[in-house]
């Protein structure tokens, strides 16, 4: 083999990752940006719980978690090594490279392990340093050379064997489509590998986490070779996607055909409508593979079952079937969620994967209005994760009933199920909704899966939020957050529908990353405010001027952003109430103990609150890039949430609102939130709004507007409004907060 030869085709594919801003965005943001939320989310949690062993157990696996969360979010450039190629009809010309076999796929495995690899060691090695050069006592009490070394080594292996097996399904797999479906028996052992390093680390068992290294190193090994050996470029030409089709063929009796003949007048003007025969073409593509089905059917029904081994063991560990009981509704929750996280894949390629496959033109080219043939992509890729969902919850509810009857007696209240199939029927909906909105705007299905985490993780994160309701029994405030998933699904189909265009899509040509013309479209948006959707080329080109943004762009700028900052006002509000009347039936806490004892006035804790509230300020907007502004939409729900909390608990505890004393939620909101909060929580809200609309950029452009351009213009706006704006309104609600509020505390406490 010639090592000149691989490299080759190394350099060509990391040139064709690197080359796309929608591939790279959101891997620079994992690479960068998590580690240092993860770092802050340990210092946090760690003050908050007063244990002098957390350290040692949370922070190394933190730095793991760091790692792998790159490596499997960029298995998508391994998963289409081979069958991307074949779809995007380039893969003739990639095998008639005189290259041997081995070669070839050498090759091709390295360049979808360099990216993956190198983000994990990167974020791993950030989130260490941060530690080293901001919490020196957290990394030196829970780590040293050799464990470091050990986590390295561990996320290198586990990329190697996430990456040699997504390359082994591309070379044996036909579509993208199935490969991602596929990914599935790659991605959920490594979480349950990641889940064993976890136990092992909070355990102390470190020399058997030198067993899993090497477990996985001889696997990636066997995996290199089962790939080489069973790779072969006749077979991979010759394979079609016939070869993965079912034919269905079910007898019926003959009264069957008479019915039928009955009903087919009724039925034929919706079977006849636009919108029925798209998702009827797209539903027979999907549920004649094989290679999806298997997969699907796997989670559907392997998944619940392998989660009632769980309950049957856990019953043998933690004391009480009631608190196991009570989880019985949230785990329903969650093994519908999971089929439908992977079958996503049917709605990312809705649009994109059409492109790929050639059959874009086509398709649009149907007697059929934008409308319509919207929907019927919509609905074509919402039935099969819908369908799949459900069976899988109730295949999960129903084995639990007849094994354990007891628990779900106990923990089934009446409301459970009804809520559940919404719950699951809604996230449903909000996920496909915004895959499809995110395929209509990529130009890869490469590009699009990535940009599919944007609604993923949100989306989980709110999922794993949900187990404190459901440990608390708390259905009334669960009915509430349905309610918000279904205003955020139908906000999604709406910014779907109305920027859905087809002729954009036909034109839509693949983004080469420019960083020159990126840097110049940004400088025109920074320099000059012009309403969204203005071409570039209609920009005057006039110099920057603090004075016209202040008298003419900003408030320009606070009449576009009227909508976003609505939603931040309402998301604050329902923060507030939460934290009203939900916190203080989970916590007990004696708060009038801890009220007056501020800390002493001074320009460093002036300092330090500056510092934190501009590092919130950047991050959450940064990170709204891949979350649809749902990180800036927290930080004024978490804040007015506090402030609901500490009210309610007073108020709970029997303060008079109309008087003042040390339990008056009054004179708490007098001391502690108004002197500074009158400046820092609508600085914060105005923040949070550009946040959002950083986020809501690659849902839908305006007219004349490309995603990118779209992105930049807010990004650049935001820019203008961090450096004239927040950070003087930060600055001064620090000083007051630093400096005023303590003394506010101490008169009014009496301290």
């Amino acid at each position: 083999m010639k090592t000149n030869h691989m490299l080759a085709i190394t350099r060509r594919e990391v040139r064709e990752t690197l080359g796309d801003w929608r591939v790279v965005l959101p891997m620079l943001l994992l690479t960068l940006i998590l580690p240092q939320l993860l770092v802050a989310a340990s210092s946090q949690v760690i003050r908050f719980v007063d244990d002098p062993d957390l350290a040692e157990r949370l922070v190394p696996f933190g730095a793991l978690l760091v790692g792998f969360v790159p490596a499997s979010f960029s298995l998508i450039t391994a998963l289409e090594s081979f069958v991307g190629e074949r779809e995007r009809n380039t893969l003739e010309s990639l095998l008639a490279m005189p290259l041997s076999d081995n070669e070839l796929y050498l090759g091709k495995l390295g360049s979808s392990l360099l990216t993956p690899l190198l983000s994990s060691l990167v974020a791993m090695l950030i989130f260490v340093g941060l530690l080293l050069g901001f919490r020196p006592e957290l990394y030196y009490g829970s780590m040293d050379l050799s464990r470091l070394v050990l986590l390295l080594l561990l996320i290198t292996c586990m990329a190697v064997v996430m990456v040699t097996g997504a390359v082994v399904i591309s070379s044996h797999i036909t579509t993208v489509r199935a490969a991602n479906l596929m990914s599935s028996f790659i991605l959920i052992p490594m979480v349950g590998i990641m889940q064993i390093a976890a136990f092992l680390i909070i355990n102390g068992r470190w020399t058997a986490l030198w067993l899993v290294a090497a477990a996985l190193v001889v696997l990636g090994a066997l995996l290199i070779r089962i790939g080489m050996r069973t790779f072969s470029r006749e077979e991979l030409l010759s394979r079609e996607h016939l070869q993965g089709q079912v034919r269905w063929s079910v007898p019926m009796p003959a009264w069957w055909g008479k019915r039928r003949s009955k009903r087919k007048a009724h039925q034929a003007r919706w079977t006849q409508s636009a919108v029925w025969l798209i998702a009827r073409r797209e539903l027979n593509e999907v549920i004649t593979d094989w290679r999806v089905l298997i997969p699907l059917f796997t989670l559907i029904f392997g998944f619940p079952l392998g989660l009632l081994a769980g309950v049957n063991l856990a019953l043998g560990f933690v004391e009480g079937e009631g608190n196991i009981a009570r989880l019985i509704p949230f785990v329903g929750l969650l093994v519908g969620f999971v089929p439908a996280s992977f079958a996503l894949i049917t709605a990312i390629e809705s649009f994109v994967g059409e492109r790929e496959r050639n059959s874009l033109e086509s398709l649009l080219a149907m007697p059929v209005s934008d409308r319509e043939l919207y929907m019927g992509k919509l609905i074509a890729a919402l039935i099969v994760p819908l369908f799949g969902s459900l069976t899988a919850m109730f295949t999960f509810l129903a084995a639990i009933r007849l094994v354990f009857p007891r628990l779900y007696l106990v923990g089934m209240q009446p409301e459970s199920l009804p809520l559940l199939i919404l719950m699951i029927s809604v996230v449903n909906l909000l996920m496909v909704a915004g895959a499809v909105v995110i395929s209509t705007n990529t130009s890869s299905i490469r590009a699009a899966t990535l940009l599919a985490s944007a609604v993923l993780v949100p989306t989980a994160v709110v999922i794993q939020l949900q187990v404190l309701l459901f440990i608390a029994q708390r259905y009334d405030v669960l009915w509430y957050v349905l309610a918000a998933l279904f205003v955020v699904a139908l906000g999604f189909i709406r910014s779907g529908m109305a920027g859905f265009n087809r002729e954009e899509i036909l034109s839509r040509e693949h983004d080469d990353l420019n960083p020159g013309r990126i840097a110049a479209t940004w400088r025109s948006f920074f320099r000059e405010y012009q309403p969204a959707g203005v071409p570039v080329t209609a920009y005057q080109g006039l110099a920057f001027s603090p004075r016209r943004f202040y008298r003419h762009e900003f408030p320009a700028l606070l009449r576009e952003l009227r909508l976003p900052i609505l939603a931040v006002l309402l998301v604050s509000i329902g923060g507030t109430w939460l934290g009203f009347s939900f916190a203080p039936s989970i916590l007990n806490i004696d708060l009038q103990n801890q009220l007056g004892n501020p800390p002493p006035p001074s320009l460093s804790l002036a300092a330090f609150v500056f510092a934190n509230n501009l590092r919130v300020s950047v991050l959450s907007n940064i990170f709204s890039v891949i979350s649809f502004g749902i990180f800036a939409l927290m930080v004024p729900g978490v804040a007015f949430g506090q402030i609901g909390f500490f009210a309610g608990q007073l108020a709970r505890e029997g303060g008079n609102w109309l008087a003042l004393g040390n339990d008056s939620p009054l004179q708490f909101l007098l001391a502690y939130v108004i002197p500074h909060g009158i400046i820092e929580l609508p600085t914060f809200i105005l923040s949070a709004a550009l946040g959002l609309r950083i986020g809501a950029a690659l849902l839908s452009p305006p007219p004349g507007f490309s995603p990118a351009e779209n992105l930049l213009w807010a990004l650049a706006n935001f820019a203008k409004v961090w450096m004239l704006v927040l950070v003087p309104l930060i600055a001064l609600s620090s000083l007051v907060e630093g400096l005023i509020t303590p003394r506010v505390v101490l008169m009014l406490y009496g301290g």
